[in-house]
């Protein structure tokens, strides 16, 4: 079970790290920062930030090889 788990972290660790990212920014502490009002609209704040790490996700062609792996 817990080499499951651990192989799901290792091969999707994009995903898990980015929506761990996406949901803090989503706090409002985070979107009140004085950066994030002076480059992005206060009403667009959220879903310009969560869809860059959406972006992010979607670069990667594949979950990541590990170890074990044939290429």
């Amino acid at each position: 079970m817990l080499t499951k788990v651990w192989e799901f972290l290792v091969r999707f660790r994009t995903w898990v790290v980015n929506m761990a990212g996406a949901a803090m920014i989503l706090l409002p502490d985070i979107l009140s920062a004085p950066e994030v009002i002076a480059v992005v609209p206060l009403n667009y704040q959220k879903y310009v930030i969560v869809t860059v790490f959406f972006l992010n996700i979607l670069m990667r062609p594949r979950p990541a090889v590990m170890k074990k792996d044939l290429e």
